[in-house]
């Protein structure tokens, strides 16, 4: 059945690996060659558009004893295909990268490597639908130095030991935001139902301040990723780690990721069973 108007669908990218996406592509046969080839054909009548042109214009006329002037707009459409040139070639780039993720699930479905939910072993690629919550721990830390909450409290109703309570809890949410941003440095953290997303911040579309305002978005997200690791019993018990470190100097090599997701489950952003998932891409529709 043909598609209409209204039941396309646009996605927003917000996060996209391309090394990622390209890696996964060039392990099928036909992976990167398709994408190549379906791009090309796509925009194959749009590069006639984007040649080079030469204009001439003429007044009056070239014959022995007669005055005339001749223009040539070489140059001008030199320079002119060169911009459209240029503009091409962005183009064609992001469509590339972002027709190659379709490439790359369909490849992944035909393969039955792409499973909807979370309950999947570790290294299984999944697409997951849900609710979300980001959380930017540059933002949460930066955000809240002292001027700033003197500030947020000038407006405050309420005596002066109300005052010093607030400023405390402003100032210990601050030094909470220091300490996910020391165990998570260069990332966005993405809950979704039953998994957590550690994203790479330099592959987002959207700078710091439009990724706060995904902080008040109801619209569900959609991530294409790979689960790195289960959440056990054993990864939040960090008193087992270090009551033996002294007899097993080994643990010591899991004591700070032990500790760095012990205090994601005190937050309440993982808890036992969940998927650490690497995300490919990230999108609204």
């Amino acid at each position: 059945m043909k598609k209409t108007k209204t039941d396309s669908i646009i996605r927003e990218y917000i996060y996209l690996d391309n090394l990622e996406v390209n890696s996964i592509l060039a392990q099928f046969e036909d992976g990167i060659p398709k994408v190549i080839e379906e791009i090309k054909q796509s925009t194959e009548s749009n590069t006639e558009g984007t040649t080079g042109k030469m204009s001439t214009k003429a007044n009056g006329g070239l014959q022995a004893g007669v005055k005339g002037e001749v223009s040539f707009g070489g140059e001008l459409g030199t320079n002119n295909s060169e911009t459209n040139s240029d503009m091409y070639q962005e183009a064609i780039s992001t469509v590339y990268h972002d027709y190659a993720v379709n490439i790359m699930t369909d490849e992944l479905e035909e393969h039955g490597l792409l499973k909807l939910t979370t309950k999947q072993p570790e290294g299984a690629f999944v697409q997951l639908k849900s609710n979300f919550e980001l959380i930017d721990p540059v933002s949460v830390s930066s955000n809240l130095d002292n001027d700033i909450i003197s500030f947020m409290l000038s407006f405050a109703d309420g005596d002066d030991g109300d005052t010093i309570s607030a400023k405390e809890g402003f100032s210990s949410i601050a030094q909470f935001g220091n300490l996910l941003n020391s165990l998570f440095p260069d990332s966005i953290l993405i809950k979704t139902n039953n998994a957590l997303s550690i994203a790479e911040k330099s592959n987002f579309r959207m700078n710091t301040v439009q990724l706060k305002s995904l902080v008040l978005s109801k619209r569900k997200i959609t991530i294409i990723g790979k689960i790195e690791s289960l959440i056990t019993e054993e990864s939040l018990n960090l008193d087992a780690i270090t009551n033996n470190l002294e007899t097993n100097p080994a643990l010591f090599t899991s004591l700070m990721p032990t500790f760095s997701f012990t205090i994601l489950n005190t937050l309440n952003l993982i808890k036992k069973d969940d998927r650490l998932i690497k995300p490919i891409a990230i999108y609204f529709e």
